[in-house]
């Protein structure tokens, strides 16, 4: 395969569609694979979770209902005949579905543990039913069945002796350079990009829909009422701002609509899509300039998660999607390749200290802090403005300086997962 081609089967395979949050999304996937092996009536659920899925599924809303964390999406996981097996998986619940789950948790047959020494995306359940134990774990990816045992029978296993060793699909990025990998996805064929075209339009609708929202913060509602009396500027960054964290404020809240996703996470996914789509509206760019952009943005943020991992203790919409969000936005505004980096080098070092302290309704105010810095990184490379080498964790080339940014993530902060776990849930031992 060329080049190129790696790209588009890369983006085709990170584009993925998902009805709700990811992290309890795949707690419920989990569920899902380790109860299809034992219908019955459920005796216990155990589930084993790393740092990273505790602390984003504990606080976001449940879609379709009005309920939040890790209990109840296991056993909503449990409950639905038929599922869907993947991260729509939750798309269709109804009241049924509800009351067995609660009914499982009230009965005290769920339970959890957090245990921060596994890799940091991974999930584990044992379940005993009337019909037998099953187990199943998803690890590396949040669809990514790893193992799956029915009684004393092994169904699937492909786990590995040292689970920090999991292969991720993102690893022959890190063999490329930037620059390489930029032009590579600039000459992929705009009609082989139709699905992020139609997935930056599905963003776009629960942005909209999240302008009218009277759950969760009501950010959207309020940015306009803000903008009417003056208090905010009625232009386009203000615009990207107001729609990008109306849409988080509205998935976090579990409203029932679906987004692209990208690197597994649907708030990257909007940071990633709704201010390239705006500012391409806005300059009148044509469907094929569009989906270059909306490639690019995907592509970089795959990038940079190939040097930091795909959870981090560092907020993740704010180094690798808004990385690719400046980028696609300084392609928009007929930026060179060399203009392109200076945005990722803008954001991705500006926005390192931004912690990740778990999915939940907040994550709106850090979606527009996002895009605040993707916009003016974007616009201030563009008059070849940029953070200097020298400065800080800014190397000579862009590869170095997300080399330490990687390093920054998986060494200095080693240890923030877990001390935050015992902010969240001091009676969890890790």
């Amino acid at each position: 395969m060329t080049l190129k081609e790696k790209v588009l089967a890369l983006l085709k395979e990170e584009a993925i569609p998902a009805t709700g949050c990811t992290e309890p999304l795949a707690i419920a996937l989990t569920a899902a694979h380790a109860y299809k092996q034992v219908p019955g009536a459920i005796r216990k659920l155990d589930l084993v979770l790393s740092s990273n899925i505790f602390k984003n599924a504990r606080a976001v809303g449940i879609p379709g209902t009005k309920h939040k964390g890790v209990k109840i999406a296991a056993a909503l996981g449990t409950t639905i005949e038929n599922p869907k097996m993947d991260l729509n998986i939750l798309s269709s619940l109804n009241e049924k579905n509800i009351s067995s789950a609660m009914k499982l948790i009230e009965d005290d047959l769920v339970s959890f543990v957090i245990d921060s020494s596994l890799p940091s995306l991974y999930v584990g359940v044992n379940i005993e039913t009337s019909a037998g134990k099953a187990e199943a774990i998803i690890a590396d990816r949040h669809t990514n069945l790893i193992f799956l045992q029915k009684d004393q029978q092994i169904i699937v296993d492909k786990r590995v002796a040292d689970p920090d060793k999991y292969s991720d699909n993102l690893d022959f990025l890190l063999s490329h350079k930037l620059d390489e990998l930029i032009e590579a996805t600039l000459s992929i064929e705009p009609s082989s990009l139709d699905f992020l075209i139609k997935g930056a339009g599905t963003n776009l609708r629960i942005a909209k829909a999240g302008l009218n929202l009277q759950e969760g913060l009501r950010m959207g509602e309020k940015w306009q009422e803000l903008t009417a009396k003056g208090f905010l500027s009625e232009d386009l960054a203000n615009k990207i701002n107001c729609y990008t964290s109306a849409a988080s404020d509205a998935r976090m809240a579990g409203l029932q609509l679906p987004v692209l996703t990208v690197a597994g996470s649907g708030n990257h996914g909007l940071v990633a899509t709704i201010p390239v789509s705006l500012v391409a509206e806005n300059m009148a760019a044509s469907e094929k300039q569009t989906a270059s952009a909306l490639a690019l943005s995907f592509l970089v943020t795959l990038y940079v998660k190939a040097y930091t991992g795909r959870l981090t203790p560092i907020c993740g919409c704010s180094i690798a999607a808004g990385s690719g969000c400046a980028g696609a936005l300084v392609y928009l505004l007929r930026g060179t390749t060399a203009e392109i980096i200076m945005a990722v080098n803008n954001v991705s070092s500006t926005a390192a200290g931004m912690i990740c302290d778990g999915g939940k309704a907040g994550c709106a105010f850090k979606l527009s802090a996002s895009v605040t810095m993707a916009w003016q990184g974007a616009v201030l490379a563009k008059e070849a403005v940029t953070v200097p080498a020298g400065n800080g964790m800014v190397a000579g080339s862009i590869e170095q300086t997300l080399t330490n940014l990687g390093r920054l993530c998986k060494e200095g902060m080693q240890n923030v997962d877990s001390t935050l776990i015992s902010v969240l849930s001091p009676g969890h031992k890790n």
